[in-house]
């Protein structure tokens, strides 16, 4: 059975690595974002503020568990995997438009 611990833990670490790779990727996103066409530019950036709303989400839903005590911690895990699978689809949904 998982701990609230190691849960979180796993959690942050995917979330760290995960901003990592986005940042990266973000990076170039941009750059293509200048060369592409107004309307281009405009849903890459309505995306990218979808993105960092959902990475607060999940940031709080992390936060959540780390102050939940040892029994109420598995109340948020649902919230925090759904935030998990919302902030991925949003970054799947940022890259679209330049793939």
């Amino acid at each position: 059975m998982e701990t609230k611990d190691s849960y979180s833990k796993k959690m942050k670490a995917k979330f760290d690595d995960l901003n990592y790779k986005w940042n990266v990727e973000r990076n170039k996103l941009e750059a293509k974002a200048q060369q592409a066409k107004v309307e281009v530019k405009k849903k890459f950036e309505e995306q990218l503020k979808t993105l960092q709303n959902r990475r607060e989400k999940m940031r709080q839903k992390l936060d959540q568990v780390d102050t939940a005590s040892e029994d109420a911690w598995k109340d948020f895990k649902e919230g925090v995997d759904n935030a998990w699978k919302s902030l991925n689809e949003a970054i799947k949904k940022a890259r679209s438009h330049f793939d």
